[in-house]
């Protein structure tokens, strides 16, 4: 028998809802028109939850090679929302009214430490987790392999790259998607590009000098463009080939009102974000430059110190001086949850989600500890110590339970 066949009224504001979810939103708007059924062009993940349902349905308990075996509930890969709609592993779905049972609290022990000759003050991992690099007010840069420090063997030196460069302290750093290149950004007012695949070069092969301190630099996915925030309140964006300078736009509307502190990409680059001294938070069209949403205030007139986007890019989540973490929705720019009990007053730290987005992780001022959350229901389970001082920023890799704390 063959199955049944919905009428396009039915099918088309479902794959145009679908589309605006994944980001095209231009290309949702030429199908909307193109087939001249009246839809609403707000986000909507319903297309790929009835697709999974009919997928769960048809293969019954049939495992193909290429598939995952179903996981444990409790195990994070999934979320049962009030829908009934199992959702994918990553934060899709909040319910902080109903206060759900929150997940264990994980369970994290020291498997390498390396040090710089002043203090860490920022970390990231690439893309596919196979390395992570620091950067330090020494003006340094390591690199390191994340397996030879999975290992934890005596003979390995998980630090690969010593890379010196800069002039001043290093605020910032992103892997190009490729792997193969290091950017990093200073006090010094450049951005500097170093190659990772020709061994013993410790210097840059490529730099960009700006007008005022960079604190904050972002590769596109596609690896064509890096978005530099600096202490002017401009957002930079520079042509990685020729290195052709863009500004975002310049609108008095659009612009903060003060330094950037952090920029980051959705992953599929169609948005960028953005927070600032002045206290607000922006959301952005990457083809146009144009700020698509402003959230004014958003940590009570404090300043923000850092934002990134959730990997189904549905959520926003940001820390800042007035010693609360937040959840926010990016369409509408709503706050829907908060993370309490870390102070965060005098220095810039970084709040991010575990690599599942089942935890919150940030950092306590007054108690140099790692805070850990629970994403959907805010509640805090655990610290971890370790450190002398402050910990200035957390890194956690895209790939599996760990983390680096500087």
């Amino acid at each position: 028998m063959d199955p049944p066949t919905l009428p396009p009224e039915e099918v088309i504001p479902l794959i145009v809802s679908q589309l605006c979810e994944y980001g095209y939103t231009q290309l949702a708007q030429i199908v909307a028109e193109q087939t001249d059924i009246p839809v609403d062009l707000r986000p909507s993940p319903k297309l790929s939850e009835l697709l999974y349902i009919a997928k769960e349905q048809d293969e019954g308990d049939e495992m193909r090679p290429c598939e995952m075996p179903e996981e444990d509930p409790d195990s994070g890969d999934s979320s049962q929302g009030d829908d009934g709609v199992y959702h994918s592993k990553y934060l899709t779905h909040v319910d902080p009214e109903t206060r759900n049972v929150p997940k264990p609290a994980p369970n994290y022990s020291t498997w390498y430490m390396t040090t710089h000759r002043a203090a860490s003050t920022c970390a990231i991992f690439s893309g596919d987790g196979k390395y992570a690099a620091t950067g330090s007010a020494d003006a340094s840069l390591k690199v390191l392999d994340t397996s030879k420090m999975n290992s934890r063997s005596d003979e390995d030196r998980p630090v690969i790259r010593t890379l010196y460069d800069h002039l001043a302290g290093v605020n910032d750093l992103s892997f190009h998607p490729n792997g193969l290149v290091l950017a990093s950004c200073s006090d010094d007012q450049s951005i500097k590009l170093f190659d990772l695949s020709k061994p013993g070069v410790k210097r840059s092969f490529r730099y960009l000098q700006d007008t005022h301190v960079v604190r904050s630099i972002a590769f596109h996915p596609s690896g064509d463009y890096i978005l530099a925030g600096t202490d002017h309140e401009s957002i930079r964006a520079y042509d990685v080939k020729n290195f052709q300078c863009f500004t975002a736009s310049t609108s008095p509307g659009d612009l903060h009102r003060g330094g950037i502190t952090k920029v980051r990409f959705s992953a599929n680059g169609s948005q960028f974000v953005t927070s600032s001294l002045d206290g607000s938070i922006k959301i952005w069209d990457t083809v146009t430059g144009r700020c698509v949403t402003t959230i004014e205030n958003a940590h009570d007139g404090a300043s923000v110190s850092s934002v990134k986007f959730s990997k189904t890019g549905k959520f926003i989540l940001s820390g800042g001086r007035d010693s609360v973490a937040r959840l926010w929705e990016a369409i509408s720019g709503r706050c829907i949850l908060q993370y309490e009990g870390a102070t965060h007053k005098n220095n810039t730290l970084e709040t991010t989600f575990t690599y599942n987005e089942d935890y919150v992780l940030s950092s306590d001022e007054v108690n140099p500890t790692v805070v850990c959350w629970d994403s959907r229901t805010g509640l805090l389970l655990k610290r971890w110590g370790g450190h002398g001082s402050t910990i200035r920023c957390i890194a956690a890799s895209p790939t599996e339970p760990g983390f680096i704390s500087c």
